[in-house]
């Protein structure tokens, strides 16, 4: 089992979700034109948002970045969280990736209009309608793959229990700009808002019962032992969407993965109950070359048995206010393969998250520093991308990837260390 206090503290991360909807309204925009760039076709980007809109930070790689959602259903699963027998497990993924720089293509929004009104809502504030219109992305939609580099390593990405996928646009879409194929997933019933590309809208509604912050232990006890027994659902979620990228990369009804994705280079990762899924799933699938948690407490089969002995290489990336955590210090000292473990100073949680950039684009510096920090939020995106990504391009990407080498004087907010 969990230690209690990392126990009560993922209780309280899986509660925050909903204060982490602290967002303020804007008015709608158009979204910026198609760009073809250069004569040569360089790549998109030159535009600058209009005034009064937030643009999440900038991908830093040298491709443009396509997306493209899917829905997917696994008929050999049925739907644990609702009550007809005959329901399958169906799940909506969004796919991030190098993309053609010569395509055009609109914009993908950053919320849909569904997902803002569960945010406004949720925060429990008079929002404005149509708020999410002023956050600006990078992704294009539509837009064919890139020849150049195909085919493409794959990433598996999941969100925090009762989050978006959404809030993690950075980062995706900077893992995207340097040459990786992303597949972020929503779990549905565990994230705050399952939106179909059908229209269909599916609320939270996990099996998993959260309980109130002050339970009593043997709450907090039994709310640990269901969490153990659940990740279960999100590894299988996890297999099945490498199971239709494989299938996918030999022949896609679409057109847009054939041929264009690199199976034997496979990573997954994830934040909070996401990074715990990333760990069962390196656990149970040697598919997966390589593992990430950003500051997720584990759960699993294995919690309380000493760790988990990985062969794949892992990285634990941690907040400041990341508890004492049996489950991440067994496991660390367990890892068989290459072990990572980085905290960094005066974060909290939803740090790695967009939701510091969005809470201080429309309410300024030092909202709830309890769930967002005190490091500088653009600064904070900068860290988690750069140590994601040197990890990702050493142990899936098979590049050289010095950040990893030791702690590094460009990111004196980041204790790091490594094993052997």
């Amino acid at each position: 089992m969990l230690h209690s206090n990392a126990a009560r503290h993922a209780l309280c991360l899986l509660a925050s979700f909903a204060a982490s909807a602290l967002l303020a309204g804007c008015g709608d925009h158009e979204a910026l034109p198609p760009h073809q760039g250069d004569p040569a076709c360089a790549g998109w980007g030159d535009e600058a948002p209009a005034d009064g809109l937030l643009e999440v930070p900038r991908p830093t790689g040298p491709h443009p970045v396509g997306t493209q959602i899917r829905a997917l259903t696994d008929s050999a699963r049925g739907e644990e969280a609702t009550e007809d027998p005959d329901d399958r497990r169906e799940l909506v993924v969004q796919l991030f990736y190098p993309a053609d720089p010569c395509g055009t293509g609109q914009l993908a929004p950053y919320l849909t209009p569904e997902e803002g009104d569960s945010r406004r809502s949720s925060g429990g504030l008079p929002l404005e309608d149509g708020f999410e219109a002023s956050i600006v992305t990078h992704a294009r939609v539509g837009v064919p793959l890139a020849d150049d580099g195909a085919p493409y390593p794959v990433l598996l990405f999941s969100h925090g229990f009762g989050m978006l996928r959404a809030d993690y646009t950075s980062l995706v879409e900077e893992l995207a700009s340097h040459g990786f194929v992303v597949a972020s997933i929503s779990h549905t019933y565990d994230t705050e808002l399952t939106v179909f590309p059908d229209g269909r809208a599916v609320p939270f509604g996990s099996v998993v019962q959260t309980p109130a912050m002050d339970a009593p232990p043997e709450e907090i006890e039994a709310f640990s032992q269901a969490m153990n027994e659940h990740i279960t659902v999100w590894v299988d979620d996890a297999r099945f969407v490498l199971d239709q990228l494989t299938a996918a990369a030999q022949d896609d009804p679409d057109g847009l993965l054939t041929g264009r994705l690199d199976l034997e280079r496979v990573g997954v990762l994830g934040h909070s109950y996401g990074g715990a899924m990333a760990a069962e799933a390196c656990a149970r699938d040697d598919r997966f070359d390589a593992g990430l948690d950003i500051d997720g407490s584990l759960f699993g089969p294995q919690n309380g048995a000493g760790g988990r002995s990985l062969a794949q290489p892992f990285f634990l990336l941690l907040a400041a206010a990341h508890p004492d955590d049996a489950s991440i210090d067994e496991t660390y000292g367990a890892l068989a393969g290459q072990a990572y473990r980085a905290r960094v100073e005066d974060t909290a949680h939803l740090s790695f998250s967009d939701l510091p950039v969005v809470v201080e684009h429309f309410f300024g510096k030092d909202a709830a520093p309890d769930l967002f920090g005190t490091l500088d939020p653009a600064r904070a995106v900068a860290i988690t991308n750069a140590y994601t990504l040197a990890f990702v391009k050493a142990h899936v990407g098979g590049e050289a990837a010095p950040l990893l080498d030791g702690p590094s004087p460009d990111y004196p907010e980041v204790t790091f260390e490594k094993r052997p």
